[in-house]
């Protein structure tokens, strides 16, 4: 029961950041901003959803208890739905969008590091299983914001605040069991010098990190905007995200549990290379037709094959502080990706959404190249 309501918890607390995704070809009419200005919002995103996460998990690992879940989940449903349904400009909606982010970023690292410590047999397919909860979050939120906003218009979306408080308070009872503080079988002080060393264990990891949020983010944000560009029906949005993020809940199953068989390096070599090739010969076509729609699905299974095996990876370089290793591999890397958006969107505007979109699949291309030099990661 417990697995239950966490999972439930999960998919819902993910759902929120990806709400406004679906809508942006009618939110950039309605706050005149462009391309550049939508890839921003993916930045600003990452700034609390992600680069909050190495504190917030350091924060996890000192304490625990139950309130950076149920808290966290509180905050994000607040922000995210009463964002888009009551914000009057651009601005005010970033800001409300990057306090929805402070919640997403205090219940992630403690949630990844506890299914780390309770399921210690296979890493990779335990969370990638894990993460498929909350994929499955991403499948259903921009199914339900697209119809919300088509039926009730703005204001109808702060009806979504009303499944992260049913679920907040599901969680409490089961979240009071979490240890406090964690206690995993290793201990490592979290110091300057303990952050000094993170560059010195993963900094090509981070490196590799970034590119490949920088590529997805981007493709994430210019995908809605292709489809309206390109004349597609506005209500279908909803639908081409979920193929997205459908495709990418098949990628996490499979790819956790390839990467306990054969490997991280080789797992995110194929996603990178693979995702890269599914732009060009499937996203990256004039047309919106069923070709399309399969090169979304794949390239969602390709780009999302690796899930896991960056969050496992990036544990295994501190197995002393989960929480903290979950915080910097969900945190800093995809952050300095995401704020690429920002980039490729400048782009967009400059050159055409063709070149962006090129810019985009080059990102992970360039990733998958020091793949080769990743180390083992460490058993614990």
């Amino acid at each position: 029961m417990q697995a239950l309501v966490w999972g439930s918890a999960h998919a819902i607390n993910d759902g929120y950041p990806t709400l406004y995704l679906p809508l942006l070809p009618i939110l950039m009419t309605r706050w005149h901003f462009g391309v550049s200005q939508a890839g921003l919002l993916a930045g600003l995103l990452a700034l609390t959803t992600q680069a909050m996460q190495p504190f917030l998990g350091a924060w996890a690992d000192k304490r625990g208890g139950p309130w950076f879940v149920v808290g966290g989940l509180l905050i994000g449903a607040v922000g995210n739905a009463l964002g888009l349904a009551l914000a009057p400009a651009y601005w005010i909606f970033a800001l409300m969008l990057m306090l929805g982010g402070l919640g997403n970023a205090s219940f992630h690292p403690h949630m990844a590091a506890l299914v780390s410590l309770r399921h210690k047999d296979h890493p990779g397919r335990n969370m990638s299983g894990w993460m498929v909860s909350g994929m499955i979050g991403h499948i259903l939120a921009p199914l339900a914001v697209v119809a919300l906003w088509k039926w009730t218009g703005a204001p109808g979306t702060a009806l979504l605040v009303i499944p992260g408080m049913i679920a907040a308070y599901a969680l409490y009872p089961s979240a009071k069991t979490v240890p406090t503080p964690l206690k995993p079988a290793k201990k490592e002080k979290v110091s300057w010098a303990t952050w000094k060393t993170m560059w010195q264990r993963g900094g090509i990891f981070l490196g590799i990190v970034a590119l490949r949020s920088m590529g997805s983010a981007s493709l994430l944000t210019l995908l809605p905007i292709v489809w309206d560009h390109r004349g597609g029906n506005s209500a279908e949005t909803g639908a081409l995200m979920a193929v997205v993020y459908a495709g990418g809940m098949m990628g996490n199953l499979l790819g956790g549990s390839l990467s306990d068989a054969m490997g991280p390096r080789v797992v995110l070599g194929v996603s990178l290379l693979g995702s890269a090739l599914a732009v060009w010969l499937g996203m990256d076509t004039a047309g919106i037709g069923w070709s399309f729609w399969l090169a979304v699905a794949i390239w969602g299974f390709l780009v999302n094959g690796a899930g896991a095996v960056v969050i496992v990876y990036g544990q295994s370089l501190f197995p002393g502080n989960l929480g903290m290793a979950s915080g910097l591999t969900m945190g800093l890397g995809s952050t300095m990706g995401a704020f690429g958006a920002w980039v490729v969107g400048t782009v967009a505007q400059w050159r055409g959404l063709p070149v962006a979109v090129d810019l985009a699949a080059v990102c992970l291309l360039v990733a998958m190249l020091p793949v080769m030099w990743l180390k083992r990661p460490t058993v614990h």
